[in-house]
């Protein structure tokens, strides 16, 4: 385990072997095959392009999570989504309640510099964050002063928290990585506070 300070109130706790080795190919197959996946649009600078990763999104039913203008409601936990969240809420005290997957087919699917600010997940929301297959690198930008970038190696059965005040303060991405070719399954975890109004 390993804490990492980005600032005096942002910081960043690393567990590199959260999820044994010999356990993460049957699992990634488990998470792709019982997965919904999506291919959303994404819309950036008045324009719209192919969202550049597929995406599944797990919950209970009265939970909806909305990003990019993208409204994700989720299609109810599977065994495995379930127990990796309450896995990770009773080692580290936290009250996660949605489990959105990520799917990075190739170095060429990335995530743009960005920060989860949305109103659901309330003031200074910790993010968890499960990587599984290929290794990939995981940037912070400082708010403030651009210039303060610090990166990270997310290996293979990784988990990665986010804490303290990292939303307010910083951005992260996930960058283009050609020669870092391989598939990679990031699961992340967020506490939504404000549930869906009915319809």
């Amino acid at each position: 385990m390993q804490e990492i300070k980005l600032s005096n109130k942002s910081h960043l706790l690393y567990i590199p072997d959260f999820i044994q080795a010999n356990k993460i190919p049957s699992l990634i197959e488990k998470l792709k095959s019982e997965s919904q996946w999506r291919d959303d649009k994404i819309t950036m600078f008045g324009k719209t392009f192919d969202q550049p990763r597929r995406v599944a999104f797990f919950g209970s039913p009265e939970i909806s999570y909305t990003y990019s203008k993208i409204k994700m409601i989720p299609q109810g936990w599977t065994l495995v989504t379930k127990e990796l969240t309450s896995k990770i809420n009773e080692i580290y005290g936290h009250d996660f309640n949605t489990c959105l997957l990520n799917l990075y087919r190739d170095g060429n699917d990335h995530m743009s510099w960005h920060c989860d600010n949305e109103p659901e997940l309330g003031i200074d929301p910790v993010i968890g964050s499960l990587s599984l297959g290929q290794e990939r690198d995981f940037f912070f930008r400082e708010k403030k002063n651009p210039e303060n970038k610090i990166s990270l190696s997310l290996q293979s059965g990784s988990l990665l928290l986010m804490l303290g005040k990292c939303q307010s303060e910083f951005n992260h991405a996930l960058p283009k990585r050609k020669r870092q070719n391989g598939e990679r399954l990031n699961l992340t975890f967020r506490e939504v506070i404000k549930v869906a109004s009915p319809d």
